[in-house]
């Protein structure tokens, strides 16, 4: 009887133990959300090439806690940046999944980030880059992810530098485009599992209200969520 009691209290104590990370996570993550969706609204109303810097910092100024900045140079012009990094767990946890990898069930929320970062030059907003990116599978290095640029025509050759992988020609104000991870033949046809949607959006102020709109419309549903988000939509619809 003392053996069944003994073991009863020791499954207790193991299954508070291994809940305790993942209460853990719905508290930081739920916060880190709620933060990471004032910082979108703040953003959805800066407008490069037309917000001056020092009203782009005043109106972060409330995200100063997540900020980090830093100096750059780009096309021979130096510029300062702005930085905020919202995870969906706290580094223990992270730390501690990492280390009881081989337990076969999840114990921990799908690895989330949420990022943006704005470029000033000349005393100007010139750019602003937004990204959320999940992981598809554990300890695979591609997530499923959408980012969102947004630079000013004003800007020029300046605008054109400012981020790798966007179009510099035929470019009319808004420019998207999707892909996914896998390996495939000639003809085509899957060699292997596929995986992890990316999709990337450019625009600036020649883009439509509602291009816009559309473009800074994250969820951010998938910094809390329990269950995998399985593509770029589920990120961004």
């Amino acid at each position: 009887m003392r053996v069944q009691k003994a073991a009863i209290c020791i499954f207790l104590a193991s299954a508070l133990l291994l809940s305790v990370p993942l209460a853990s996570e719905l508290t930081v993550s739920h916060y880190r959300r709620w933060y990471a969706s004032r910082l979108l609204s703040a953003l959805r109303q800066i407008r490069p090439g037309t917000t001056t810097e020092e009203q782009a910092r005043a109106a972060l100024k409330p995200f100063s806690a997540y900020e980090d900045g830093s100096d750059t140079r780009r096309a021979g012009t130096v510029s300062s940046q702005l930085g905020y990094q919202f995870y969906n767990s706290p580094e223990w946890v992270t730390s501690l999944a990492y280390h009881l990898r081989f337990i076969p069930i999840r114990l921990t929320l799908p690895w989330t980030l949420f990022e943006a970062h704005l470029d000033f030059t000349d005393g100007l907003v010139a750019g602003i880059h937004i990204i959320e990116m999940q992981e598809d599978q554990p300890g695979f290095p591609h997530p499923n992810s959408a980012s969102v640029t947004v630079v000013s025509n004003r800007n020029g050759q300046i605008a054109r530098s400012l981020y790798d992988g966007t179009p510099s020609e035929n470019f009319n104000g808004y420019w998207e485009y999707s892909r996914s991870t896998g390996q495939a033949d000639q003809s085509g046809n899957p060699t292997s599992f596929s995986c992890c949607h990316a999709r990337f959006i450019r625009l600036d102020e020649r883009a439509t209200p509602a291009e816009r709109s559309q473009a800074l419309d994250f969820q951010l549903h998938c910094l809390t969520s329990i269950l995998r988000c399985k593509d770029d939509r589920q990120i961004l619809p």
